[in-house]
């Protein structure tokens, strides 16, 4: 099995696709402008994307910022972790934490939808 997509339930579902691709390198593949405002946007690599929509059953979007970030974070591998998150915090984001051991750098951050965004760099890959 692949993942195709994971899905946000965001409250200006418009906005954050449009921080994303500005500032993480996705870009929208489908998208409908009509109520719930649902977007596709895919990574560089073409193989994950997320739907993001804001759903008409529920009265409020979830608030991200009032989750800890290791209950939901989105990790992106990084060659500078410390390059990625100033260059993100410029953009709107907030440090969260940064950590620096042996064969391990993590950058942790919210972007302004206060969803959690970690940036690592690894000595031995997870990934197959």
């Amino acid at each position: 099995m692949k993942v195709e997509h994971v899905a946000l339930d965001m409250a200006d579902p418009v906005a954050f696709c449009d921080w994303w691709v500005k500032n993480l390198g996705f870009r929208v593949t489908l998208s409908n402008p009509g109520p719930g405002f649902c977007h596709f946007i895919v990574d560089d690599s073409g193989k994950f994307a997320f739907e993001v929509y804001r759903a008409a059953d529920t009265e409020n979007a979830p608030d991200y910022s009032k989750q800890s970030p290791l209950a939901l974070h989105l990790a992106f591998l990084s060659e500078d972790v410390d390059a990625d998150a100033a260059r993100l915090t410029a953009a709107g984001a907030t440090l969260v934490e940064v950590v620096h051991k042996p064969g391990f750098d993590m950058a942790m951050l919210r972007d302004p939808f206060g969803v959690p965004i970690q940036f690592v760099k690894r000595g031995t890959s997870v990934l197959l």
